[in-house]
């Protein structure tokens, strides 16, 4: 996807780069610390303006919710003055580079030429995906990973720290669906990490249906005929219209 030799951001592309993000950034002294000359611009046009250098760098940190010294060589809390921007001693001002140019392949080269494209045209840019976070992780994947690198009781923990961190920002999706999904996937082989997770996701979506359907269909799985009748009315409860729950109570004799 990534085709040498680099091409300079188009005009229009680099205008919707991180437009969403700068939007509501004030202005600051950024640009005044910004050399007058670059160095080692790999990407960006070599004659970019220093404001328009310094609106790109705010971006960036607002949309991977990261610092300046995250990419460039620097100590945090020092003037910019002091950073050393030109080197590439650190990986991920090499993998900013490689995100940067895969971001200008799929607005110029995909999304330009779908057909039909409705107007107004949508872009791509870095808070498409990173959304404020460095990482950009489903929480179910987060919970997955961390349940299975430590351990149950330690990824629901890493669970609570990221919803009181990031909950009403859009970094995570904190609705039932992420949760109820990834226990519907584990009940097979562990029912009990997945009952524990919808208890989780109940504590904090006390009107998921989809939750009680799922611990419907896992009390069907132990043979637990009466408590997934009880999952399968609560979820009815919830929402009278949930099919699913609705052709398990009959099949079960639990009625409507």
């Amino acid at each position: 996807m990534i085709r040498p030799p680099v091409r300079r951001l188009p005009s229009a592309a680099a205008g919707a780069l991180l437009l969403s993000a700068l939007a509501f950034l004030p202005a600051t002294h950024l640009a005044a610390q910004i050399p007058d000359e670059y160095t080692n611009l790999k990407v960006l046009p070599k004659d970019i303006t220093r404001e328009r250098l310094s609106g790109i760098m705010r971006g960036f940190t607002a949309a991977l919710g990261v610092r300046c010294s995250t990419c460039h060589v620097g100590e945090e809390g020092l003037p910019l003055a002091t950073y050393d921007f030109a080197s590439d001693d650190k990986a991920t001002k090499l993998k900013a580079r490689e995100m940067l140019k895969m971001v200008q392949a799929i607005n110029g080269d995909y999304l330009a030429n779908l057909p039909q494209r409705k107007q107004p045209n949508v872009s791509v840019t870095c808070a498409t995906c990173h959304r404020g976070v460095q990482r950009p992780e489903p929480i179910e994947s987060i919970v997955d990973n961390t349940m299975n690198g430590e351990d149950l009781d330690f990824a629901i923990q890493r669970y609570r720290e990221l919803r009181e961190e990031y909950y009403g920002s859009a970094a995570y999706d904190f609705t039932d669906r992420p949760l109820a999904g990834l226990a519907q996937r584990l009940a097979r082989d562990n029912a009990d990490a997945a009952k524990r997770l919808l208890e989780l996701n109940l504590e904090f979506n006390p009107q998921s249906a989809l939750s009680y359907d799922v611990l419907g269909a896992i009390a069907e799985q132990a043979g637990d005929n009466a408590a997934a009748i009880d999952a399968y009315r609560k979820a009815l409860a919830i929402n009278p219209d949930d099919r699913r729950a609705q052709q398990r109570l009959k099949e079960l004799g639990g009625g409507v």
